[in-house]
């Protein structure tokens, strides 16, 4: 199941200093189903979606694997990673200002694993759109999120597609 949650949002504010086109890709998905516990592992579900999640991007390549330091989170991006030859990198959920602004820093294709709490802000500070306000899908671990970010001659556009899995 896909749905668009918009597509084509122009930001004509922003600067580009060169006139090259550059493009980031971000997947966003929450970690697999877990166990229960204060920092579980994923239960068998949830290492089944984290495989799927894998064979599903084996023909994306990546240029950077992220995860919370949580263990849901990494055994969520583990196959994906090891899939594409990658280490997972940690990121703080916390600051997904400071995080949002380093992955802009950029241009690629990243796999970002995190919370139920976390990825739709994250997918807002992203695209810079306001359509997430609506969503709240904290208890789905089958969403994912994939963004597209293009700047071309200073002006940015954002397509976001979110999808079941």
């Amino acid at each position: 199941m896909a749905q668009v949650v918009s597509s084509a949002q122009t930001n004509p504010t922003v600067q580009s200093d060169n006139h090259n086109a550059q493009k980031w890709t971000f997947i966003l998905v929450r970690h697999g189903e877990k166990q229960t516990g204060s920092d579980p592992e994923l239960n068998e579900q949830g290492t089944l979606r984290a495989q799927r999640l894998a064979d599903m991007l084996q023909h994306i390549p990546l240029d950077k694997v992220y995860s919370t330091d949580y263990r849901r989170t990494q055994l969520t991006a583990e196959p994906t990673a090891k899939n594409q030859n990658l280490a997972v990198t940690s990121y703080d959920p916390s600051d997904l200002a400071g995080f949002s602004q380093t992955l802009m820093q950029q241009p690629g294709h990243y796999l970002i694993v995190g919370h139920g709490n976390t990825m739709i802000a994250l997918a807002k500070k992203l695209s810079q759109l306001d359509d997430f306000d609506k969503m709240n899908y904290t208890e789905d671990y089958d969403r994912l999120y994939f963004i597209e970010v293009n700047i071309i001659d200073g002006k940015r556009t954002n397509s976001v597609y979110r999808f079941s899995y």
